[in-house]
């Protein structure tokens, strides 16, 4: 009979090791949620620190190194990520840092010190600091004659490539959609790119991007508007077969509600031709 209730003890204690484990990273994702992201970190901590259980810890971490990424504290998430990848190589969480460490570490060798262990070489370099204070702490990269416009969607690219389904990726489908828009630089010789350079080419791009924000994320808050936007977009081509196409989408969609985006559509219908 005792050696029963051992055993049962001793799976009631695994489990409920687990179900603390998994708590406190559920919990930890909900501070999150409501903006409490010191409180959130010190749940992530906590969910480390008690080594209860691997697969949360490695969560914890990847989930810690975000927030500091995000924050721009690349240093901090530099170190954490590699905490991850050495204490839990094999993770889902470790796989899908290990491509990014490089990257992290061009940056934070632009923008923080490295760390020396020589005093003498380090003060040497405090002498140096001292009189060169008029310096620049960040380089600058002039980007005349670069194509700027291709290298923004290379990266709102590989943002959707690499993050799916990620409130990352619809950032990026979202700056990706708004560039494709695109707009004609100030001036007398001002570039023009997106669709104000070339309709033909950049419309069916404009689509694409359209289709994998709607289809990764349906219900994000600006789809409606960017329904407005195509169809404004084929409004300006005089295309009024395409333009009643989405402006009737949009009405469609809003099933009967009185939204801003479906009122302007049926104001728009209301004259099309011109």
């Amino acid at each position: 009979m005792k050696t029963y209730l051992i055993k049962a003890l001793a799976i009631a204690s695994i489990l409920t090791s687990q179900f603390l484990a998994a708590a406190s990273l559920d919990k930890a994702e909900m501070l999150l949620l409501h903006g409490l992201e010191n409180d959130a970190k010190l749940e992530l901590v906590n969910v480390i620190v008690s080594g209860k259980n691997k697969s949360q810890e490695a969560q914890a971490l990847y989930i810690l190194g975000s927030i500091a990424f995000n924050n721009s504290n690349i240093s901090v998430a530099l170190e954490t990520w590699g905490k991850l990848i050495k204490n839990h190589p094999n993770s889902k969480e470790a796989i899908l840092v290990k491509d990014r460490i490089a990257v992290l570490s061009e940056i934070v060798g632009e923008s923080s010190k490295e760390e020396l262990n020589n005093a003498i070489a380090t003060s040497y370099l405090k002498h140096g600091d001292f009189w060169s204070k008029g310096r620049k702490n960040t380089v600058t990269i002039d980007s005349s004659w670069m194509k700027g416009f291709e290298a923004a969607l290379k990266w709102y690219d590989k943002t959707i490539t690499e993050f799916p389904n990620s409130i990352a990726s619809k950032v990026a489908y979202k700056s990706k959609f708004k560039t494709l828009l695109g707009w004609t630089d100030r001036g007398k010789y001002g570039s023009s790119f997106g669709l104000e350079l070339d309709f033909g080419k950049y419309m069916p791009m404009l689509l694409e991007t359209f289709n994998g924000l709607e289809k990764e994320h349906p219900k994000a808050s600006v789809l409606q508007g960017f329904r407005y936007q195509i169809a404004q977009a084929y409004w300006g081509e005089k295309d009024f077969p395409k333009t009643r196409e989405w402006l009737n989408k949009i009405i469609k969609i809003s099933d009967g509600k009185d939204t801003f985006y479906s009122d302007a559509a049926k104001r728009r219908l209301e004259k099309v031709e011109y």
